[in-house]
């Protein structure tokens, strides 16, 4: 798992109004919690091939009302020095996830897609992905 404040998204995270941050143990640590279920959030970073990245984005830039139908039996795999990279934020009852796609461009990750964030059956949809 992830540090959350170790995050390229962690700014837009935070500016987001649904979510809440708590500080910890003398300001080290931050805590995000999702506020209309007040349900922690998780952060974690996967890294995948070309193949599996670029269908990822695909998925991810579908309209919202088909994605459920896109996504299928897809489930992309995890491997070490991927061409892609996603970072993720989930709520622990799957009701919020964000989720930014990173290509490795020029010697580092750059953005693939802007921060795309789901609620509801979206989240737990999308969520599927990466169980």
């Amino acid at each position: 798992m992830a540090n959350i404040k170790n995050l390229q998204m962690w700014k837009t995270i935070c500016a987001d109004a649904r979510i809440g941050i708590s500080k910890s143990l003398f300001g080290l640590r931050s805590i995000a919690f999702y506020l209309p279920t007040n349900s922690i959030i998780d952060a974690k970073t996967a890294e995948y091939s070309v193949s599996d990245g670029e269908h990822l984005k695909r998925l991810l830039e579908t309209p919202r009302e088909n994605l459920s139908k896109v996504i299928g039996d897809f489930h992309p795999i995890q491997i070490n020095n991927g061409n892609f990279m996603a970072e993720l934020c989930c709520s622990r009852d799957g009701a919020y996830l964000a989720i930014q796609l990173f290509q490795f461009v020029r010697l580092k990750y750059e953005p693939a897609t802007n921060v795309l964030i789901f609620e509801g059956d979206d989240a737990r949809a999308v969520k599927q992905l990466f169980a």
